[in-house]
């Protein structure tokens, strides 16, 4: 979540929020500011925030009240989609472990 800024990860909290996990998962994308606030949270509340924060959104990438973070853009790399890398590593993982699976259950 995002509350005035900071960022905090709730994960942990789903299951005890007094309000319901969905409560949090609705606000999960966005600026939960003006939620949190609306709700009029105890200062305990305020305080079990705290152990949540894992830091600070970055001014540039966020608007306080504009109810989302901004999407950025995926580089436009078409490499792994021609790249024999992103085929044949798995091909190789999985004859490799048939391999192995085939040998151990031939000498039991």
């Amino acid at each position: 979540l995002v509350i005035h800024g900071q960022v905090c990860d709730v994960t942990c909290f789903l299951n005890e929020h007094p309000g319901g996990e969905e409560v949090l998962l609705e606000q999960a994308r966005g600026d939960a500011t003006e939620s949190f606030e609306d709700v009029g949270h105890s200062s305990e509340a305020r305080e079990v925030l705290k152990q949540y924060y894992i830091g600070d959104v970055p001014l540039n990438d966020f608007k306080p009240g504009s109810g989302g973070l901004p999407c950025k853009d995926p580089p436009k790399s078409n490499t792994c989609k021609s790249c024999w890398s992103c085929w044949i590593f798995p091909i190789i993982d999985h004859v490799l472990l048939g391999i192995l699976y085939h040998y151990y259950t031939a000498e039991s």
